[in-house]
């Protein structure tokens, strides 16, 4: 599918996979959305004040000069920085480049490679090895200039080492040597890659190595280099979508149901609906919302109007939180896209509606549409307001302004009478002069976005709607009331559309709108028209390759990350790239098509997807790596278990137990299961490991204590809600497997006790004490807690107590001998994560033993749940 990107450039169309709902939601294929023609052509305009011009060219030059300052300390990064900003000029006023014939041409000429600054280098056959110098990014060696035919892109295949502290980088330098075409960095190994860079206004490319923000000297061996020219565009697609990244945007749509999640029972394929959300009705041609967020549309109501809900129930909102009473006076400050339906929905309550906004065009609008009067002038707006009002003032002023300065709120208190009421639904400066607010007696209000149920996880997420009887007006009920009165004709917003733009024709519209000198358009709409070109992949594909990506060594396990989260993205992968020998990403499954595609995009990778079932029907995947929220952890597994997938899941592994009974039927169903294994590294710290070793040859059973004082989280958070299943199942659970990875035996028996918090926000599920009793005699106490201090206190301590001797672990920094102070082990912090996962590699590539057995992962999480029941006063 297309979905509409933002970045430091502009706007761009990339090609995703189409999102596949989850419990809760609906999928709709988007006929039209919304753009923000304030918040998202801003963000084109990066650090502009209200009203400031955008840079010209002149100001480009004094940018250069300040550059050109610097390179007495820095020449060759100030020369390439100045040419990567000319090049940016020039290449706005170049004309596209026409695409190329079909066809592949290698490169059949020799490559006569040259020392830069390398302190050494010895060329070989079509490669060469060097040492680096201790600059910050100077060029070590380079190629010699190879001419690029017209229309074509270099692909650059390239196969090397690095040995040192910290990566290289390799990459493409246009004609002269000054601008980057692009470049990658390399980490310390052996690598292999294929640079894919577009070359611009460039006809010539030299390829280079240089230092990548590492002083110490590298070793680099360049061992391999092949050259082909291809072209441009093949197959309807660039050779490279690496580049395809930026934030996503959209918070408005309106299209057809195409497929609802489980748990949606009163929408079905076909119905029009509307959508809102940021971050979830985006600009795209499939968008997977939350129920609460999609509304039916009604008979005769045109799309297009259905696409601006969203900004129809922020006005409608605001207009329920002013309140206003037939034959009253209301002001409306601002008649942008939000201020002229305000108007409208004022007018069809029976009221007096008075309007401001600088622009003229702006208040003649509105004039055709209903208002009764307005003025450009803020002093002649307050005589206005005076005289219609027989001097009192306006009974209620609604400000729909979006400007920083607190002039609009002055304004309104101004024009408010007495005991008058200002609400605010724009986003504008809050510093009100006293006097009036006081003298007056003001009533201030806020309106919040969309109406009752914004913001909040429990009606947004879980679908949980709020009694008719107590809410009449939650935001679904608003965005309803809007499209019906639409539809009645009482109000129009189709005329206040002025410009309809193909969602191909999209990033040409948004550089028009982002120079546009004019007032912005109050509203433009993104058609999506069904994709007529001929690609590798359907339009409503759940997985897309992605062109340019790495290609696969034939050695390493081929895994796939499933949730491009956090956790996994800056720590299992990072980690799992150290042993390049066991490991390579080749796809990443997320329901978040942005976050998860610029992740893939930034590291190679081929498969990009929106669904498991993509990842498990591959026979080219070999292991599944799943990060995602707790909840989703067990059926993943079962998942895997059946469709012959090794797994790795990062813990806990389930947090019901119906979960766990499922996940251990799965694995017991197999004659031969694929290996499982779960997050519990704590186990694999060389803290943890030295403890082991240490008593390994103990005559008495074990008495351990561990404390975690594990800081406060909020119960609203989904750590704490069913996503999550709570910081006993969701952390404690790492303490447990430590217990019986110090123990070496199975538990024998379970207590455990909570505070009662009585009406306090704290839970018994993380703040609590549980004993555990192992075969072998041991006895190992948990103290968990949040209610301790984030700082001055370490997160974990661990005391281990056997045959007259004490060993204390602090936080995985160190581990003491208590009897003679003697120090087994101390560095870092280490919880094991790159042992957990090298062990785990190493298992699977030589068919050794799981490095934690199955049955251990099943009683880890056994006893979990026990205790979470113990704690709740559950059988």
């Amino acid at each position: 599918m297309r979905q509409i990107l933002l970045n430091s450039a502009g706007a761009l169309v990339a090609r995703m996979p189409r999102p596949t709902p989850a419990r809760g939601e609906v999928l709709v294929r988007v006929r039209y959305s919304l753009i923000s023609t304030g918040t998202e052509i801003a963000s084109l305009r990066p650090g502009l004040a209200p009203g400031e011009a955008p840079p010209t060219l002149g100001d480009r030059a004094k940018l250069a000069a300040t550059y050109l300052g610097l390179a007495a300390r820095h020449p060759r990064k100030a020369v390439r920085r100045v040419a990567e900003i000319a090049y940016r000029e020039v290449r706005k006023v170049l004309p596209e480049p026409a695409p190329a014939e079909s066809r592949s041409e290698l490169f059949s000429g020799p490559i006569a490679w040259r020392r830069v600054d390398a302190t050494h280098f010895a060329a070989g056959g079509s490669g060469f090895e060097l040492t680096t110098d201790s600059s910050e990014f100077g060029y070590q060696a380079m190629s010699g200039e190879i001419a690029i035919p017209a229309g074509t892109v270099p692909i650059v295949e390239v196969r090397g080492t690095v040995s040192g502290p910290g990566p290289a980088s390799v990459g493409l330098l246009g004609e002269g040597g000054a601008e980057w075409i692009g470049s990658r960095n390399q980490s310390p190994g052996a690598f292999e890659d294929r640079l894919i860079f577009a070359p611009g206004a460039s006809t010539r490319f030299s390829i280079v190595v240089a230092n990548a923000g590492v002083k110490s000297p590298l070793t680099v061996r360049i061992d391999h280099v092949a050259i082909r020219f291809a072209p441009a565009v093949e197959d309807n697609l660039p050779q490279s979508e690496l580049d395809q990244q930026g934030w996503n945007v959209g918070y408005s749509a309106a299209g057809e149901v195409v497929a609802v999640g489980a748990g949606v029972s009163d929408l079905s394929a076909g119905d029009l609906v509307a959508c809102g959300g940021a971050g979830k009705a985006n600009h795209a041609d499939y968008v997977a919302v939350p129920r609460n967020l999609v509304c039916r549309v009604p008979a005769g109501c045109d799309l297009k109007v259905a696409a601006t809900t969203t900004v129809g129930a922020i006005a409608l909102q605001g207009v329920r939180r002013a309140e206003p009473q037939l034959g009253e006076t209301v002001c409306v400050l601002g008649l942008g896209l939000i201020g002229q339906i305000t108007a409208q929905l004022l007018a069809a309550n029976g009221v007096t509606v008075l309007g401001f906004d600088l622009d003229a065009g702006r208040l003649a609008r509105a004039r055709e549409l209903g208002l009764c009067d307005g003025e450009t002038d803020p002093e002649r707006f307050q005589r206005l307001v005076r005289d219609r009002s027989g001097g009192q003032g306006a009974d209620r002023v609604l400000i729909t302004a979006a400007t920083k300065s607190d002039a609009p709120m002055n304004l309104a208190m101004a024009l408010s009478r007495r005991k008058g009421c200002v609400v605010i639904v724009g986003d504008v400066g809050l510093h009100p002069k006293r006097d009036d607010f006081y003298r007056k007696e003001i009533d201030l209000r806020m309106s919040t976005s969309y109406g009752p149920g914004r913001y909040d996880r429990a009606y947004e997420e879980e679908g949980r709607d709020y009694p008719f009887a107590y809410v009449r007006w939650t935001l679904n009920r608003n965005m309803r009331a809007y499209l019906e009165l639409a539809a009645a004709g009482r109000i129009h917003p189709e005329s206040l559309v002025e410009r309809v733009v193909a969602v191909n024709d999209a990033p040409r519209a948004y550089a028009e709108l982002a120079k546009s000198d004019a007032p912005a358009p109050l509203a433009v709409l993104i058609e999506y028209p069904d994709e007529t070109r001929a690609l590798p992949e359907p339009p409503d594909a759940a997985r897309i390759v992605i062109r340019g990506h790495r290609p696969a060594p034939a050695g390493p396990l081929k895994y796939a990350l499933v949730g491009a989260g956090a956790f996994g993205t800056s720590m299992l992968v990072p980690q799992m790239a150290r042993r390049p020998d066991r490991f390579f990403l080749r796809g990443v499954v997320s329901r978040n098509a942005t976050t998860s595609g610029n992740f893939a995009r930034a590291n190679q990778v081929e498969v990009l997807a929106s669904d498991l079932e993509a990842v498990l029907s591959d026979p080219g995947f070999d292991l599944v790596v799943s990060a995602t929220r707790h909840n989703e952890h067990a059926d993943q597994v079962v998942r895997c278990l059946q469709a012959g997938k090794a797994v790795f899941v990062e813990k806990p592994l389930a947090i019901t137990w119906e979960e766990l009974d499922r996940v251990a039927r799965a694995h017991a169903d197999l004659e031969r299961a694929p290996m499982v294994m779960v997050g519990f590294n704590r186990r694999f710290s060389p803290a943890m490991r030295a403890i082991r070793e240490a008593t390994a040859n103990r005559k008495t059973p074990l008495v351990v204590h561990y404390r975690l004082n594990g800081g406060y989280i909020p119960p609203d958070h989904w750590i704490q809600g069913p996503q999550g299943g709570g910081r006993n199942i969701g952390e404690a659970c790492h303490m447990y497997d430590c217990f019986r990875f110090l123990a070496g035996a199975p538990v024998a028996s379970i207590e455990a006790a909570a505070i009662d918090p009585g009406a306090l926000p704290y839970l018994r599920s993380d703040n609590f004490s549980a004993t555990l009793r192992y075969a072998d005699g041991s006895l190992c106490t948990l103290t968990y807690t949040a209610l301790g201090p984030r700082e001055g206190l370490p997160k974990e301590r661990v005391e281990v107590f056997c045959d007259g001797e004490a060993y204390v672990l602090d936080d995985y920094r160190r581990v003491t001998r208590a009897r003679t102070g003697e120090v087994l082990w101390e560095g870092e912090v280490d919880k094991g994560h790159f042992e957990e996962l090298s062990r785990f590699g190493d298992a699977l590539a030589t068919g050794g033993p799981a490095p934690i057995a199955f049955e251990e992962i099943v009683e880890t999480t056994a006893v979990a749940l026990e205790i979470e029941d113990q704690l709740h006063g559950r059988a």
